[in-house]
């Protein structure tokens, strides 16, 4: 297959003149000094049987089809589409973690200074004299306006960004809370909601330091460790008393690496996200009205021969360790899939291996089952699997699979192949595993070779993968709601941000300016599509943005002239009941 693809393209772009090709060879035979080891035929011959019959292998059928074609004519489904999604579509950007930084601004210095004019040219403090030290304001942090303001020059609707646990609550308990970085937190989202871009708050994410545990949890067992999930819950019921009056769209957990978690620890985790969603549910929803969910990575996982059937059960299976492990119990039956139970009961019982998944109570299956609000995933890329070993390096002996790269595809600067059909695959497939859930693709992103001044391959991986999104709402039925990007700057995300960093100052990439472009459109709007006037954009005004972000002003004005009003209706009252009176 990948020949095929080389050959069609040094044709067609490249300018060879191929006039003919011939597959070697027909059938399995003797390969000289590899005798009968090695099989390249496209036909299998049962060197053992009497009658040598032949089995057309599944290269055959492609080979076949290929011919029929003439080549690989395009194919309808990969053709790019028109049409825009739907209203209210959440168009956001990723930042793990956003620049904290709390140093007071110069208007909170209750000192006071001289400025030595005529020697140091500084200022030099006065001792012992101080001014009245005024309240505390948000604008007060320089950080959170650079921010604010790059997220509003992008024009997105919602910004997705992880607390910090180990900060927030650097003993794991209430004992110790870190008031400032919750303020700064409070303030962060106060700023984003003031300019209409919602916050998507994330209450922890791993990292590869201690996993971003406070540092008494990950000491003594991390997520191993069953009371870690009470120190969760206890964590989580503080940022939602503290930051959900500004915070509607919570995720518990973001991303959990499952190639890092062990089955206790994937246990664990699931528990503790299904009490969290409980404890809002029934603590903080009525009141503060939002909706909070998980977010698992999603790549997408083809199988390398799409007519052999062993490939498509390795990818089957690969699916269900990687994105049903933890999506089944929440969005499925209660409790893990079948597919891994067996697959583990028959590990154990032919290997050495003792992989223990562990069962949930009956209690605990109705606890997880429904836990969440809507379908969060991060897709990045596809991979392609095949059962046969063939190389050692890139072979998974507990799963029994084949990793294969196609070069054919194209591939970032870290190897990550751009494949954009494989998100929407992604998105059907949990379509039709867990049906018409609400689904976000919270993180969607690539690399790219960060000395380029301009990131064409993240131009082109955005365009592509939207659109794959886009076929997926419009043709696939999937109840999409948003797609966020990942991610927003490379002083956060080295060779990943939209904007990139340098000397203290952030300049856009063409791939925000392109990204932009599509939040205006709302997708990819062609002559034929409809045009959909949204009641949110049908108030929007540049008069109303004045109006919304001043409203405290406007109130006491309001009241101002109200009390004005009132006033002069008393004079004239009781002027004219003096006059009265005197006649």
């Amino acid at each position: 297959m990948s020949l095929g693809f080389v050959l069609s393209s040094a044709i067609r772009y490249d300018g060879v003149n191929v006039f003919g090709y011939t597959v070697w060879s027909l059938l399995d035979g003797f390969e000289w000094h590899r005798g009968y080891s090695i099989r390249r035929g496209l036909f299998y011959v049962d060197f053992q049987s009497h009658d040598k019959k032949l089995i057309p292998k599944s290269s055959v059928l492609f080979y076949q089809k290929l011919i029929e074609k003439n080549g690989f004519p395009p194919l309808p489904e990969n053709q790019p589409i028109t049409g825009v999604f739907p209203c209210g579509f959440a168009w956001g950007i990723v930042d793990n973690y956003i620049q904290v930084d709390t140093t007071p601004a110069q208007f909170l210095d209750p000192n006071v200074y001289v400025w030595d004019v005529h020697q140091t040219k500084k200022l030099i403090k006065v001792d012992g004299v101080f001014t009245s030290q005024r309240k505390h304001h948000c604008v007060d942090f320089a950080a959170i306006r650079i921010q604010i303001s790059l997220l509003q020059e992008m024009h997105v609707t919602h910004f997705h960004f992880s607390l910090k646990w180990s900060s927030v609550l650097p003993l794991g308990n209430l004992s110790l809370i870190n008031h400032t970085l919750v303020h700064y937190y409070q303030c962060f989202a106060s700023e984003l909601l003031r300019v209409n871009i919602t916050p998507v708050v994330a209450l922890w994410q791993p990292m590869p330091e201690n996993q971003e545990l406070p540092t008494s949890l990950a000491k003594y067992g991390a997520w191993e460790n069953s009371e870690t999930v009470q120190a969760f819950v206890e964590y989580a019921k503080f940022c939602f008393a503290s930051l959900g009056d500004h915070v509607k769209f919570w995720i518990t957990m973001n991303e959990p690496s499952v190639k890092n978690l062990t089955y206790t620890a994937g246990h664990n985790l699931l528990r503790a996200h299904a009490k969290a969603w409980h404890l809002y549910d029934k603590e903080f929803r009525r009141s503060q009205k939002g909706k909070i969910s998980i977010a698992l990575q999603a790549d997408w996982v083809e199988p390398a021969c799409p007519f052999s059937r062993n490939d498509q059960e390795v990818a089957d299976r690969i699916l269900e360790f990687d994105i049903g492990w933890l999506a089944e119990p929440i969005f499925g039956n209660g409790d893990y899939p079948h597919v891994m139970r067996a697959w583990l009961h028959q590990r154990n019982s032919v290997d050495l291996y003792n992989f223990h998944l562990p069962s949930f109570s009956e209690d605990e299956k109705k606890l997880i089952q429904g836990s969440f609000d809507f379908f969060a995933l991060s897709h990045y890329t596809t991979i392609l699997v095949g059962w046969e070993k063939e190389d050692a390096l890139k072979y998974d002996h507990y799963l029994e699979v084949q990793m294969i790269s196609d070069i054919t595809w194209l591939h970032s600067p870290s190897r990550a192949a751009v494949v954009p059909w494989g998100l929407r695959k992604v998105l059907r497939w949990v379509k039709s595993k867990y049906g018409d859930v609400p689904v976000y693709v919270m993180a969607n992103g690539i690399d790219d070779d960060q000395n380029m001044v301009h990131d064409k391959l993240r131009v082109y991986y955005i365009q592509n993968y939207i659109n794959e999104a886009l076929k997926a709402y419009a043709l696939d039925n999937v109840n999409l709601q948003g797609y966020f990007v990942y991610s927003f700057n490379d002083k956060t995300a080295p060779k990943y941000g939209l904007y990139s960093y340098a000397a203290n100052q952030y300049e856009p990439k063409p791939s925000m300016k392109h990204y932009r472009e599509i939040i205006d459109n709302n997708g990819f709007p062609g002559p034929d599509t409809a045009e959909v006037l949204c009641p949110e954009e049908a108030a929007v005004c540049p008069e109303c943005h004045f109006f919304r972000t001043r409203k405290s002003l406007f109130a006491f004005i309001s009241f101002i002239f109200v009390a004005f009003i009132v006033t002069v209706f008393c004079i004239m009252y009781y002027s004219k009941r003096a006059e009265r009176r005197y006649k």
